[in-house]
């Protein structure tokens, strides 16, 4: 029920943000009616009717295209286009940890007050969950990479990952690119004593579809001074005949000097 009360805040809010409104004050009033402890209970399952209290025209747009995703997840034809859609799958991919381990099946349905019509339904089963696994799994990965670049916010947990993986940091590289760093928990004072510096990391790096670069990272230094004119000596090496003056003469040349 947590999962799907967070779907419904993403979505409506990113609703609301394209409408031009604030959507970091929008609530929907989400309340349990009904049945014990807002449950019922019946031969094989359990249902909770959750009713919309508020922004309520918002809040059934969002839950509608949470139907809509899971029914294209089941079609196998969905490509997540916005930040709320990639959030609605990371949360279905939660629901589906829990669905494997209990041997249950999610099925969603939406009633407007008043309408006559029945509701609309979708359900949450095995050609869905693959799906969005499939969407959030990793799809390339590299051993030994080294990133530089500095690091901020770091924090206990991921919102694109579940269970205890340490801590995080976020890594922004000087072209503008920003990377998930996984560490240790063992490197936490060197991690804490290196915040918003410069920084070297070297680790195993994984690409998503639906979430920013992950670096697991195995060490972490201050990234020194570099000396590009010491690198690019030390480049030429046996071909130090073709520019005598060294990173000069190359710039040079390539100004059309000489």
């Amino acid at each position: 029920l947590e999962q799907i009360r967070q779907m419904v805040l993403d979505a409506g809010r990113e609703i609301q943000r394209n409408s031009g409104v604030d959507s970091d004050t929008v609530e929907f009033g989400l309340e349990l009616l009904a049945g014990k402890q807002g449950f019922l209970f019946k031969s094989g399952s359990v249902q909770a009717q959750i009713a919309i209290t508020a922004n309520t025209q918002t809040g059934l747009l969002a839950v509608e295209r949470i139907l809509e995703t899971i029914e294209l997840l089941g079609s196998k034809q969905y490509i997540p286009a916005t930040e709320a859609d990639r959030s609605i799958v990371r949360r279905l991919n939660r629901v589906a940890k829990i669905q494997q381990h209990d041997k249950t099946e999610l099925q969603l349905a939406v009633a407007r007050p008043g309408v006559v019509a029945p509701p609309r339904k979708a359900v949450f089963g095995e050609a869905a969950a693959a799906t969005a696994w499939l969407i959030q799994a990793p799809v390339f990965q590299m051993e030994d990479m080294v990133l530089y670049g500095k690091l901020f916010e770091l924090k206990d947990k991921d919102t694109d990952e579940d269970g205890d993986h340490g801590f995080w940091g976020e890594l922004r590289r000087e072209n503008g690119e920003l990377w998930r760093i996984q560490f240790d928990h063992k490197d936490t004072k060197k991690a804490a004593d290196l915040f918003r510096q410069q920084v070297s990391i070297r680790g195993t790096a994984k690409y998503y579809r639906i979430a920013a670069p992950k670096l697991i990272a195995e060490e972490i230094a201050v990234d020194k001074d570099r000396d590009y004119e010491a690198a690019f000596d030390e480049l030429i090496g046996c071909d130090k005949a073709i520019y005598p003056g060294g990173l000069a003469d190359a710039l040079s040349d390539l100004r059309g000097d000489q």
